[in-house]
């Protein structure tokens, strides 16, 4: 996890907090130095608030998916609005919580963003799964029966239908 502001105290108490919830807690006082080790890679979370000189949240945000990061983004800020939020949101922030917030708030948040991350990397790997089984090349067959078979699912692949296949237990219909 990675904070980020330019007020030191903040940073220092957010990191005993965090350090103490079993988070391993990486500073950066501004956005520039933020970018840097989000290259250096190990950043699953980043905390950063939304006003601060030169490269703010929003810019911050949006410079890490213009590189490719990954990294889930949760901006904070005492001068929050509902409209800020939702341009927070729209900007591809996970969630935004507004100063002064409460320990057990950022705590819950950064369990909600976990159990997202956890979920969204599932999701992925279970689509890889999924087309890795669904590949034809992996069907042994070499019987004209069998190349029948796989001619007429290549036909009907473009077609959003049912179709039944039916033949003896054991004989890879399932595929």
């Amino acid at each position: 996890m990675l904070i980020v502001d330019d007020e030191e105290n903040l940073r220092l108490m957010l990191r005993t907090l965090l350090r103490k919830g079993g988070y391993d807690v990486e500073l950066a006082a501004s956005g520039q130095e933020a970018l840097v080790r989000l290259e250096a890679g190990g950043i699953d979370v980043v905390l950063t608030d939304i006003r601060m000189p030169r490269m703010g949240g929003l810019d911050l945000l949006k410079e890490a998916q213009n590189r490719g990061s990954s990294a889930t983004f949760i901006v904070m800020s005492a001068y929050g609005s509902l409209d800020l939020a939702i341009d927070a949101m729209k900007a591809g922030a996970y969630d935004y919580i507004s100063k002064p917030f409460k320990p057990d708030e950022i705590i819950l948040t950064l369990r909600k963003a976990e159990e997202r991350e956890a979920l969204r990397r599932e999701n992925t790997k279970l689509k890889a799964e999924l087309r890795r089984v669904e590949r034809p090349e992996d069907i042994i067959g070499g019987s004209r029966g069998m190349q029948d078979v796989l001619k007429t699912v290549a036909k009907v692949a473009e077609y959003k239908s049912t179709v039944l296949i039916t033949g003896e237990s054991g004989t890879g219909k399932e595929l």
